[in-house]
């Protein structure tokens, strides 16, 4: 990665740049003390040398800030391509069964509730990281960042959607067969207390 081995460059090039200019300033500064006839060009050279050297680590200093700068604005835009694509994946994932009986109705309400704790945490960090880089970025790039985490925002609102009318109809299935459930068992009780009294003795 271009960004690593920039890094990479100016830490071997700081290193080796700095023993040379400490190894010329170190020798300017015995001819200086040993009151060399060319003093002040030596002394004048000295400084140009440093003044060099200070400009060189300010241009690479400011290059890896840019590297770095470019490498967050990338990273932003392939984990919000990476998000969405998630959002989208989960909204094909979320069945539109409810369930045959109780039981299996329960159990898929049961399973939404896994669902709905897997996609909780998907387009947060997007946001976050938009908050963030939209306040380094004008123009053109800050816009493409806002058009990125509206496009995520949109997706995930969708599912949110989704996901909640999911559940609301799971609910109501549940609902609906407890409901049936005790009509049956009411209906049972019922016909066994019918029962009971036609089966007692008839008073004559």
């Amino acid at each position: 990665m271009l960004r690593d081995k920039f890094r990479e460059f100016s830490r071997d090039t700081s290193a080796i740049g700095q023993e040379r200019v400490d190894a010329l300033n170190a020798l300017a500064d015995a001819l200086i003390a040993g009151g060399h006839p060319a003093n002040a060009t030596v002394a004048e050279w000295k400084d140009g040398l440093n003044e060099a050297w200070a400009d060189l680590l300010e241009l690479m200093d400011t290059r890896s800030q840019m590297l770095a700068a470019s490498y967050e604005l990338h990273r932003f835009f392939h984990d919000a391509r990476e998000t969405l694509a998630q959002v989208r994946e989960k909204q094909k994932q979320l069945p539109e069964e409810v369930g045959r009986d109780l039981s299996t109705a329960e159990a898929m309400q049961r399973l939404h509730s896994a669902y709905e704790h897997d996609i909780q945490a998907l387009s947060a960090q997007v946001q976050e990281d938009a908050g963030r880089l939209a306040q380094a970025y004008a123009g053109e790039k800050a816009a493409e960042i806002r058009r990125q985490e509206q496009g995520v925002s949109q997706a995930w609102a969708e599912l949110r959607g989704s996901s909640q009318g999911r559940r609301r109809l799971l609910l109501d299935t549940v609902d609906e067969f407890r409901f049936l459930r005790a009509v049956r068992d009411l209906l049972l009780w019922m016909d066994g207390v019918r029962l009971q009294i036609e089966g007692q003795e008839r008073p004559r």
